[in-house]
């Protein structure tokens, strides 16, 4: 790819030109979206309508970020061939989110690279339709609005009281930096290929986590046995195995990542969505959330220690119920645990450090827990159902064997996601550079 660019000194603006956006190529424009496409709400329905039907992007969809293929779309909405006519989505079209809580948020944008057939848009979301094709590159659109300048200037036509929010007129208005035809190409192909790169290590990382997956039911449910062991597993309830520590409840309002304050908090929604591995290492983390330096603990306040598991006792789905994280290198940090979650402590030594929060990805305990599991929206376990809660212990010399085979495979899928993230960061850095025109691509 380092053939194909060449680096302008753009400290002395030759070959460049001024514009509202800046120093850009001479051969390049400033164009606003309104003449290139046009705006559409998408559609509105009753709850009652979602889950089978036809394809429908929603929010979700547009927040992924880039080009989006027809494998990618999940919601489904039963609707009339008129409304599937209004509302239609094609190759080509690019699809704005609407609505959401912050100004960044409302920047995100994706491109329909593939076709769907009968597929639909969201009232969350706005279709932004090319008027002509031939202007734009396809495969350029999908990262010329990712740029800084970009989302700048999209954030610039939003509002915001309760939530940001903004429209196709407003969007119409956004400037955005067009190079010529031949030029787009060049860029789309050299970042592609950068595309290529993630999408693969993307299959490496899932590969190896099927492995694991597959692992992880065989051995944490007995199907499997390390030679050597032969000892029966035993079969207690939570309440013979662990103390429960007491949790706080603050709100994400409560919360920073600056504060000098050194209390560290364990959120629920974290564990969910932030903390892929099942052992949470405070050495290693950074993303840990700190409680604001004004609030005032009380004095009977329990403080987590190495080993310490904790359990989110919500969750939206029931594959989230009773999702578990084990604390390692605590040391002398202040840890604790927060709205929604359950702490829990071995009182017998029953347990050995980093296989504790595997007890809880168990097959055989996780079906149990949806059983227990009580709400509608919100799926939630009570503290009295999980004292009574059986799981199931192999020995101690045994749960050090499992937890040392799957930490291994954790160490792995990690080393993969570190290179992907890198990936991702070369490419993100690249884009800017070509997308603004700082560097050129040769013809």
């Amino acid at each position: 790819m380092s053939n194909t660019l060449t680096k302008n000194k753009t400290s002395t603006k030759e070959g460049y030109k001024k514009t509202k956006l800046g120093w850009i190529p001479e051969e390049w424009e400033t164009k606003i979206l309104g003449e290139f496409f046009e705006f559409k709400n998408g559609l509105n329905k009753e709850k009652e309508f979602f889950g089978y039907g036809t394809p429908i992007i929603n929010y979700m969809d547009v927040n992924k970020k880039g080009s989006l293929m027809l494998d990618d779309i999940n919601g489904k909405v039963s609707l009339s061939e008129s409304e599937i006519q209004r509302f239609n989505i094609k190759k080509g079209d690019v699809f704005f989110t609407r609505t959401s809580e912050t100004i960044d948020e409302i920047a995100y944008s994706t491109v329909l690279v593939e076709d769907v057939k009968d597929g639909v848009f969201s009232g969350f979301v706005l279709r932004a339709r090319p008027r002509k094709l031939g202007e734009l590159d396809i495969n350029f659109t999908k990262y010329c609005f990712s740029t800084y300048i970009a989302r700048k200037e999209i954030m610039s036509k939003s509002t915001f009281t309760t939530r940001a929010l903004t429209n196709g007129r407003f969007l119409s208005e956004v400037n955005l930096l067009i190079p010529p035809l031949p030029e787009q190409h060049k860029i789309a192909q050299i970042l592609s290929t950068w595309d290529k790169a993630i999408a693969l290590q993307d299959r490496l990382i899932k590969q190896k986590q099927t492995l694991k997956k597959g692992l992880m039911q065989v051995l944490l449910t007995g199907k499997k046995r390390f030679p050597g062991f032969e000892e029966e597993w035993s079969t207690p309830i939570i309440n013979e195995v662990f103390n429960f520590i007491k949790t706080t409840s603050f709100s994400r309002a409560q919360l920073n990542y600056s504060d000098k304050n050194q209390i560290y908090y364990i959120h629920y929604g974290d564990i969910h969505s932030k903390y892929k591995k099942p052992i949470l290492d405070l050495e290693e983390t950074q993303e840990i959330p700190k409680l604001n330096s004004d609030i005032k603990l009380p004095n009977s306040i329990q403080y987590l220690k190495n080993g310490d598991v904790i359990i989110a006792d919500a969750s939206e789905d029931y594959n989230g119920v009773g999702k578990a994280i084990e604390l390692q290198n605590v040391n002398e940090k202040k840890v604790i645990s927060g709205l929604h979650t359950f702490a829990l402590r071995d009182k017998k030594d029953l347990t050995t450090s980093g296989f504790r929060a595997y007890i809880f990805k168990n097959p055989l305990v996780k079906k149990a827990l949806k059983t227990i599991a009580t709400g509608s929206k919100v799926y939630g376990i009570s503290k009295g159902n999980v004292q009574k809660f059986q799981i199931v212990l192999p020995s101690i010399e045994e749960q050090k064997k499992i937890a040392s085979v799957l930490s291994n495979f954790d160490t792995e899928i990690e080393k993969l996601i570190t290179h992907k993230e890198s990936l991702i960061q070369q490419k993100q850095g690249l884009m800017q550079q070509l997308l603004s025109g700082e560097k050129r691509v040769k013809i």
